[in-house]
């Protein structure tokens, strides 16, 4: 496809989300991907290589959080990536303040590069940190209003990584495939420790892909006790 066709490609899929693009927002994603192709030579960020299954995979399926949430305030991302969700979510809703946290300094460092490729540097913060770690710094901690994952990590696992961040009454809102009740079922300690309340589930249908996709949904309550995090590794090789 050429350039036209991509950027048509992008404006057909977001409206089908019920997201309406301005020429900026389009011309923004159009060189995100081009952008993203152009690095993934050097530094292999995503496996995905054909643009329009990274503009699916990733756009899209990014975008699809907007369908049954009004995201906006304070948002951090957890193990973004190459910047998904984050970066697309900030670039259909420039009026959130963004955070995006990456273990991975290629990936940071992309990122970065990223800003300044599409000139986006207001309300938007790249951390190379691990979540464990953010988790116990007193500027992170309780912060933020949504708190989002798209990494592939059990729910038990992500919990402890996301819920030290979101505010009381905050939402976590993680992607999950149609394995997500097993996870359900072996989370509930981690759910009931770390003051949680499963508040939504519901299936995303993302344009042009046949892909089940849900996303769990998680309210912050109550108190939440100081030795959450656990350190850096514990949450994966003892998950709660």
């Amino acid at each position: 496809m050429n350039s036209k066709e991509l950027k048509q490609f992008i404006n057909d899929g977001f409206s089908k989300l019920n997201i309406n693009l301005r020429q900026k927002q389009i011309e923004n994603f159009y060189n995100y991907l081009k952008f993203l192709i152009a690095e993934n030579k050097k530094y292999n960020l995503t496996s995905i290589i054909d643009p329009k299954k990274i503009i699916t995979l990733h756009f899209f399926d990014s975008a699809g959080l907007f369908l049954n949430n009004d995201i906006k305030g304070k948002v951090i991302d957890i193990g973004t990536g190459a910047g998904f969700p984050g970066f697309v979510l900030k670039i259909v809703r420039p009026n959130i303040a963004i955070t995006l946290v990456e273990s991975s300094l290629k990936k940071v460092n992309f990122l970065k590069m990223l800003q300044i490729e599409l000139d986006l540097y207001d309300n938007i913060k790249v951390i190379h940190k691990r979540a464990e770690s953010l988790g116990h710094d007193k500027d992170y901690r309780e912060r933020y209003d949504f708190v989002c994952s798209r990494a592939v990590a059990p729910l038990n696992v992500l919990l402890e990584y996301t819920a030290p961040l979101c505010k009381k009454a905050g939402l976590i809102l993680l992607y999950k495939g149609p394995a997500y009740k097993k996870e359900l079922n072996g989370a509930q300690k981690a759910i009931n420790l770390l003051n949680l309340r499963l508040k939504n589930i519901y299936k995303i249908d993302i344009p042009f892909l046949e892909k089940e996709r849900e996303i769990l949904t998680f309210e912050r309550q109550g108190l939440l006790a100081d030795r959450y995090p656990r350190r850096p590794g514990i949450p994966k090789k003892r998950p709660l």
